[in-house]
């Protein structure tokens, strides 16, 4: 389950970020497992955390570089090819619905990757939408809490 609405973003300051990644993941993580721990449950939060943080470590390179690319022979080949064989080998995106596309790739990421089953869906985006209600509640509580503390002493 969920605990808490996905996102993220990327710091420029490494600095920044590994304090994004203390006080947003990790602390958190020890919290729930020694909750966890307490009630006599497995702690799991901290392994989850360390995994999320080897995969973000992984694919850091890739997302934080600008990358060029050309499909120059592609176009050429595309152009070269006769009718059947344009019909054998489709590969012209410009007839592609990318939002279908997107739907049927997220749907068979659950399914083959994370191996979860297709019929959780619905309960799935429920949980999602409710935390991302909660965590606006708590970002606007937090802004008030701060705008009171800020006024109360700079005031």
């Amino acid at each position: 389950n969920v605990v808490r609405y996905p996102g993220g973003s990327y710091k420029e300051s490494a600095i920044l970020h590994k304090i994004c990644q203390v006080t947003l993941h990790s602390l958190p993580a020890y919290l729930m497992d020694t909750m966890a721990y307490m009630m006599g449950k497995k702690p799991v939060m901290i392994r989850v955390v360390e995994k999320m943080h080897k995969a973000q470590k992984a694919i850091e390179y890739f997302a934080t570089n600008e990358w060029k690319w050309s499909n120059d022979n592609v176009e050429k080949l595309n152009k070269e090819l006769t009718e059947v064989d344009r019909r054998t080998f489709n590969f012209d995106l410009s007839d592609l619905n990318w939002p279908d596309f997107i739907a049927v790739y997220v749907k068979g990421t659950r399914q083959f990757v994370f191996k979860e089953d297709l019929s959780t869906l619905d309960e799935a985006r429920k949980h999602t939408d409710k935390m991302f209600w909660v965590e606006k509640c708590l970002q606007i509580v937090l802004f008030i809490v701060f705008g009171k503390l800020f006024a109360w002493l700079f005031c």
